[in-house]
């Protein structure tokens, strides 16, 4: 009798434990069910923030001080040394490296236009390069914060920065 008591005891242990990991195991389903949809709600919602962010910018003008263009040149040789960024509305500041003050420009529609392709078809760019010469070195640097999904060929980075010198020459012989 002893015997079957225990047995019919563990009988009703086994179907109470085997109850209670259906509880936990539903539990356990709600909760990862929960979170992924609370996580998917977040992405949504940062998403849409973003989205909303840029619009804002888009339409303000606000933002105008992402700078999307950036570029250095220093000449020991010629005692020269260019600084030269441009913002994501095409607003340029031109410096000759802090010796002296800065000059602002507007970018015109095919200036900007041109600068707005690069970004779109290219990847960043980020150019840094630096001539040894016996009388002096000639530091070059450049960056494009490229949004495309093509690499700058070495022809395009020159364009580019020929592009760079020929803005801050520019600038340069403002009043």
């Amino acid at each position: 009798m002893n015997t079957n008591k225990q047995s019919a005891k563990r009988s009703r242990q086994g179907k109470n434990s085997s109850g209670v990991m259906r509880i936990f195991y539903v539990l356990m389903l709600v909760l990862m069910l929960s979170s992924s949809i609370i996580r998917i709600a977040g992405a949504n919602r940062n998403t849409q923030s973003a989205a909303m962010l840029t619009s804002q910018v888009n339409s303000t003008g606000s933002g105008s001080t992402a700078r999307v263009f950036v570029f250095h040149k220093e000449d020991s040789i010629s005692g020269t040394c260019v600084d030269l960024v441009i913002s994501a509305t095409g607003n340029a500041v031109y410096s000759n490296c802090g010796n002296g003050g800065e000059k602002q420009y507007d970018l015109n529609n095919s200036e900007l236009l041109q600068l707005q392709k690069w970004i779109k078809q290219f990847q960043p760019v980020n150019y840094d390069h630096t001539d040894n010469a016996p009388a002096g070195n000639v530091i070059t640097q450049l960056y494009l914060n490229g949004q495309g999904y093509q690499q700058a060929a070495n022809a395009d980075t020159q364009h580019i920065i020929d592009f760079a010198i020929a803005m801050a020459a520019k600038v340069d012989m403002q009043p």
